[in-house]
């Protein structure tokens, strides 16, 4: 079976929630061959939601399965005000994700010359650090993009994936969900979000995974889904995880 749990209808505001334009979205998973398309778009575009036309679309493809979500970004010290928001929503999922180190939008190109302010070991290291306290935060389901700091290429020197430990463990300690985002291979760091070294962490400390392209427009969605789940089986994996009503069920690859 085969999904794509990472899709932004809104983009960066550039299909909005209407009939006509979750429809080619949907369309295009149907000819992908999935089974389940996950709308998440970014929370900050929470004013311009419009969740009626998901169900008027979903008559028209039953055969595809749409389940409702959302892209969060963490803050740290934020938590009782993302739990507010989030309460004003019924969700299938909610993907967590760390945009931010401080005021910095470290994975916007715009941004990428303050890089060059840090060592990247220290870099990595308040990364994760931020990522230990996201998957600790009792908020979400699904951690976005795990490895979203090699976006542009920076790694540090020695083996980028040994910073991820306690970030791991406290995703499993939390019983979240990690996604296999193909859209790292369209990136600078030229491979999907986690590496394969990661991938396989997550396989040994039992970490489920669901698959996504971080589709911002109808031609993208599924994109390299296939070899997203050919990683996931070369990791160990032989199920993955799919979400309705914030219940995580385990389905065969």
């Amino acid at each position: 079976m085969l999904v794509d749990y990472h899709v932004h209808p809104l983009g960066h505001e550039d299909f909005p929630h209407t009939e006509e334009a979750i429809a080619r979205f949907v369309a295009a998973a149907k000819a992908k061959g999935l089974a389940e398309i996950g709308f998440a778009d970014h929370a900050y575009y929470s004013h311009l939601f419009n969740f009626t036309p998901f169900a008027t679309v979903q008559k028209q493809y039953p055969e595809v399965k749409i389940r409702m979500s959302m892209e969060v970004d963490y803050y740290p010290g934020r938590e009782a005000e993302l739990a507010v928001f989030l309460a004003g929503y019924d969700l299938d999922y909610i993907i967590g994700s760390v945009h931010f180190i401080g005021d910095w939008g470290f994975d916007h190109p715009d941004y990428v010359d303050r890089y060059a302010a840090w060592d990247v070991a220290d870099l990595y290291r308040e990364y994760y650090r931020i990522l230990v306290q996201a998957a600790g935060a009792g908020l979400f389901d699904v951690i976005g993009h795990l490895d979203l700091i090699k976006v542009f290429g920076y790694r540090p020197a020695d083996k980028a994936d040994g910073y991820a430990a306690a970030a791991l463990e406290a995703i499993r300690r939390s019983g979240l969900c990690v996604e296999i985002n193909t859209n790292g291979a369209y990136k600078p760091a030229g491979e999907f979000y986690p590496s394969a070294a990661l991938l396989e962490r997550c396989f040994a400390l039992n970490i489920p995974v669901t698959l996504s392209s971080d589709a911002h427009a109808p031609e993208n969605v599924g994109r390299d889904i296939h070899l997203a789940a050919a990683a996931a089986k070369r990791a160990g994996y032989r199920q993955i995880a799919t979400f309705a009503g914030r219940k995580r069920r385990l389905v065969g690859l």
